[in-house]
């Protein structure tokens, strides 16, 4: 699997490999996106360096799902993605140990994460 944030990109084998590529973002000190790319075309897309995250997961055919924390919430989470910064509706988030959970499934089964509404 590859994982991609910005510039970077690294071999993601093992959660001890899905470790260092997050520890590397912290160090950064920017909230960024990670892209997860599975052989078959899955992708799923988590944010790593806010208390809380976002997700999109999409199928090779472009079918595409993202994380719904509260329906209800109003505003924007910024991460940068792909070397800009962007706006995640708050509606998206939920708890970053919770992404970090989802990405570490998408690691071990390439399916979109089963803990994530």
């Amino acid at each position: 699997m590859k994982a991609n944030w910005g510039a970077s990109e690294a071999t993601v084998r093992s959660r001890e490999d899905l470790i260092a590529v997050i520890e590397n973002i912290r160090k950064s000190g920017q909230a960024t996106m990670v892209f997860l790319q599975a052989q078959d075309g899955r992708v799923l897309v988590f944010g790593v360096g806010h208390e809380e995250s976002v997700l999109t997961f999409s199928e090779p055919d472009g079918t595409s799902f993202h994380s719904v924390g509260d329906p209800d919430r109003k505003g924007y989470l910024l991460f940068l993605c792909r070397d800009q910064l962007d706006e995640f509706m708050k509606e998206m988030a939920v708890p970053e140990r919770d992404a970090l959970v989802a990405a570490e499934e998408f690691l071990r089964t390439q399916e979109c994460p089963g803990g994530i509404r």
